[in-house]
């Protein structure tokens, strides 16, 4: 194994891990709100949560930068690595860079977005799958946390069926188990900022609607009848 060769395979991971990097929510929530979005709703640099604090048209924007990012970084592997395992490495860097950002201090969002954009392109039919199922269950359920639950279980176990082999299952299985460790990572954060801010409509995953977010809305609530009856 050459030094050449390891170069090579290195500065195409670098690559992935910075494509990932860009932290396209925190960037629009900046341009459009003049907001640390990370300081907002529940504390994530994601496109569902600029989707809830900034709006949903810049949320949809955000989240379709994320996907092409990780399409991105596939597509950058797939071509020029020269040894196989460069491109599944490449899968886990690109959520990595989204996740531990060197532009936002080591700190991020959570990578499914970034994620599904490499799978897009790794297994395309198996990811349009899950995303299709994503899509059915929350036109059913109109919750996007169940969604998520019924659809990415598709994106893991299909790929077999489409002509995969079967150790891409529990390949993509370990993608989707380092994002739950960046949750939990990430957990504490999240539920203080949405004590103090949470979204108006809405709750993210794993959150409870708790006495203390309802009681923070209530009190919003109060003052702004105080202000109104000032103005009057």
């Amino acid at each position: 194994m050459s030094t050449h060769f390891l170069l090579h395979e290195t500065a195409i991971i670098l690559i992935a891990y910075f494509l990932g990097a860009i932290p396209f929510s925190h960037l629009i929530a900046r341009w459009r709100a003049g907001i640390n979005i990370r300081e907002h709703g529940e504390g994530n640099v994601g496109a569902r949560n600029v989707y809830h604090v900034v709006g949903p048209v810049w949320g949809v924007l955000a989240g379709v930068l994320d996907v092409g990012k990780g399409l991105a970084a596939y597509l950058v592997a797939d071509r020029l690595a020269l040894h196989p395992a460069t491109v599944l490495a490449c899968g886990f860097v690109a959520p990595l860079g989204h996740n531990f950002s060197p532009f936002l201090g080591f700190k991020g969002g959570k990578g499914v977005a970034t994620t599904m954009g490499f799978l897009l392109g790794f297994q395309p039919l198996s990811t349009l799958t899950g995303a299709i199922l994503v899509v059915t269950a929350y036109l059913l359920t109109r919750d996007l946390n169940k969604a998520l639950v019924l659809g990415i279980p598709g994106v893991i176990l299909t790929p077999p069926l489409f002509g995969a082999s079967l150790w891409i299952v529990p390949y993509i299985l370990l993608l989707f188990l380092s994002l739950a460790v960046k949750k939990a990572i990430d957990m504490p954060h999240e539920r203080a900022v949405w004590a103090r801010d949470p979204w108006k409509e809405g709750r993210p995953g794993f959150h409870a609607e708790t006495g203390e977010g309802v009681n923070v809305r209530r009190e919003t609530s109060s003052v702004k009848r105080r202000a109104s009856n000032v103005k009057r």
